[in-house]
């Protein structure tokens, strides 16, 4: 299973991919990038 997370790079987050992958699943870590402004939203693909 795919499963995006919020706050992966965070304590809790970063278990959670840990055991998400040691259980077989595709964990990812869903972060801010700094290059967007939220304002314009220039940077948005």
């Amino acid at each position: 299973m795919k499963v995006g997370v919020i706050g992966g790079t965070g304590r809790i987050g970063s278990r959670l991919i840990a055991h998400l992958q040691a259980a077989g699943h595709q964990g990812t870590a869903l972060v801010r990038s700094t290059g967007v402004d939220v304002v314009s939203g220039e940077g948005l693909r």
